[in-house]
C-alpha cells in the first residue's frame, strides 16, 4: 500500500492540470477546425460544393495521417523517456504552426500545414498515458471520464468562441488565438509531475508461462488479443463516428445561407460539446461500474436515430437539437473502451499501447475521410449524413460480438475482474 501511494500520489494534481490543459489545447483547436470549410470557400475560393468536400477531406485525410504515422513514435518515446516531455513537445510545436495556417493562399499548403501540426500533436492521447500511468488501477475509468470532460467543455468554447470570432474578427484572428491557447497549455504542463521510472523488461520465459496469451506480427509489439482486438474496435469507431463531422459548416450552410454560416456552425458545435460533456461525466462514472455492453448499446442506437433526423432535416432548430441528443448519449463512449484498454494492459506498455489506441483510431478516420470524400463527390453533403447513420448501425452488432469475445480472453478477464474487486 506505501508503494502505491508513492506511486500514485501525484494523480489528482495531474488529472487537474491536464483538464486544464486540454480545455485550452481543444479549445484552440475547435476555434478553427469547425470552419475549415467556410475558409477554403470563402478565403481560397473553393465554391463548388463537391470540389469543397473533396479538399475537405484531403485536409483531414493527412492530418489523420500524421497522427497515424508519428502517435506510436511518441507513445514509444513516452515509454523509454517519459509522456510530460511529449505533451511540452506537442503543445509549443503546435502552437508555432497553427497561427501560419491563417495566411496562406493555396489549399495544398493549407494540407501541408495540417500534416506538419498534427505531426507535432498527440496531446489528448499523451495526456490520457500520463494519467493512466499514475492513477490507482480503480480510479481510471472517472479520471478519464474527467478528461473527457475539458475535451469536450474545451470543445465547447473554442466552437463558440471560433465562431464569434470568425463571424465578426475573420479567419487569420481565430487561427492566432488557436496558437496563443497552444502556449498556455504548454505552460500548464510544465507544472505537472511524473514519477516515471524507465522499467526493464521482464526475463524471456521461452515459449512456456503466459505467451501464448499474448499475440503480435513481424515489426509488431506483442500485446494480448484482448488488446489487439481493442484497437480494432478502435479503429472501426474512428472510420464511423467521424464520417460527417468535417462537413457539418457545409450543411449548416445549407439550412441557413452563407452569412450565418459561420456563427450558427459555432453554436451548434458548442451545445453538442455540452452534451458531450456530461455523456463524458457519466460515462467515466459508469464505466467503473456497468459492463462495456449496457453503455455502447443504448447510445449508439440513439446515434443512428439522431443522425437520420439530421441528415433529412431543413430545421435549424431540429438540426441543432438532434446533434446535441446523439453526443449527450454517445460523447463519452470512447473513454469506456479506453478503460477497457488500460485494464487489459500493464503499466510498462500502457504508453505504447495507447499510442497504438490513437494511430488505430487515426487510421480509421483517415480512411473515413477518403470513403467520405468519395460519398460527397457523387451525392452532396447530405448523402455524407445518410452514410453516417447506416455505419452506425452496422457497428452496433459489430460491438456486441468484439466486446463479448474479448471479456472471454483469460488474460483479460483475470485482470479485469481484479481491477473490479477493488472497488
Amino acid at each position: 500500500m506505501e508503494q502505491l501511494a508513492d506511486t500514485d500520489r501525484h494523480w489528482k494534481w495531474n488529472l487537474f492540470l491536464m483538464w486544464s490543459s486540454q480545455l485550452l489545447i481543444l479549445g484552440g483547436f475547435a476555434a478553427v477546425m469547425p470552419f475549415i470549410p467556410l475558409f477554403m470557400k470563402n478565403e481560397l475560393g473553393l465554391t463548388d460544393e463537391h470540389i469543397l468536400g473533396v479538399w475537405v477531406s484531403t485536409f483531414n485525410f493527412f492530418g489523420s495521417c500524421a497522427y497515424a504515422i508519428f502517435c506510436p513514435i511518441w507513445g514509444a518515446l513516452s515509454d523509454r523517456f517519459g509522456v510530460k516531455p511529449m505533451l511540452l513537445r506537442g503543445t509549443f510545436g503546435t502552437a508555432l504552426i497553427f497561427p501560419l495556417m491563417g495566411y496562406v493562399h493555396h489549399a495544398w499548403l493549407l494540407v501541408l500545414l495540417r500534416f506538419i501540426s498534427a505531426a507535432c500533436a498527440g496531446t489528448t492521447a499523451a495526456s490520457q498515458t500520463l494519467l493512466v500511468k499514475n492513477t490507482p488501477e480503480n480510479k481510471q475509468g472517472f479520471a478519464l471520464g474527467v478528461l473527457s470532460t475539458a475535451i469536450w467543455g474545451g470543445t465547447m468554447l473554442g466552437n463558440v468562441v471560433g465562431g464569434l470570432v470568425v463571424h465578426y474578427y475573420g479567419y487569420k484572428f481565430a487561427f492566432t488565438a488557436c496558437g496563443i491557447m497552444y502556449f498556455l497549455a504548454g505552460f500548464i504542463v510544465l507544472l505537472a509531475h511524473e514519477d516515471f521510472k524507465p522499467v526493464a523488461k521482464p526475463a524471456s520465459q521461452g515459449h512456456g508461462g503466459n505467451r501464448r496469451h499474448f499475440t503480435g506480427f513481424r515489426g509488431l509489439p506483442q500485446f494480448t488479443t484482448a488488446v489487439w482486438m481493442l484497437l480494432g474496435t478502435m479503429f472501426f469507431t474512428g472510420f464511423v463516428r467521424y464520417f460527417e463531422i468535417p462537413y457539418l459548416a457545409m450543411l449548416v450552410e445549407k439550412i441557413v445561407g452563407e452569412n450565418e454560416a459561420a456563427y450558427w456552425t459555432g453554436i451548434i458545435c458548442g451545445a453538442v460539446a455540452v452534451g458531450a460533456l456530461l455523456s463524458g461525466m457519466l460515462t467515466g462514472y459508469l464505466s467503473d461500474w456497468v459492463k462495456p455492453l449496457y453503455i455502447l448499446v443504448p447510445s449508439m442506437g440513439i446515434s443512428v436515430a439522431t443522425m437520420l433526423i439530421q441528415a433529412s432535416t431543413s430545421n435549424l432548430w431540429v438540426f441543432g437539437v438532434s446533434r446535441t441528443i446523439m453526443y449527450l448519449a454517445a460523447g463519452g463512449t470512447v473513454s469506456v473502451i479506453q478503460k477497457l484498454l488500460s485494464a487489459a494492459t500493464p503499466k510498462r506498455k500502457r504508453g505504447k499501447v495507447f499510442g497504438f489506441c490513437t494511430t488505430a483510431n487515426g487510421v480509421g478516420i483517415m480512411l473515413s475521410t477518403v470513403a467520405a470524400g468519395g460519398v460527397i463527390y457523387v451525392t452532396g453533403v447530405r448523402g455524407v449524413f445518410y452514410t453516417a447513420a447506416f455505419l452506425l448501425l452496422l457497428l452496433i452488432p459489430c460491438h456486441i460480438a468484439v466486446f463479448r469475445r474479448i471479456m472471454r480472453q483469460r488474460y483479460f478477464a483475470a485482470h479485469y475482474k481484479a481491477v473490479m474487486a477493488e472497488k
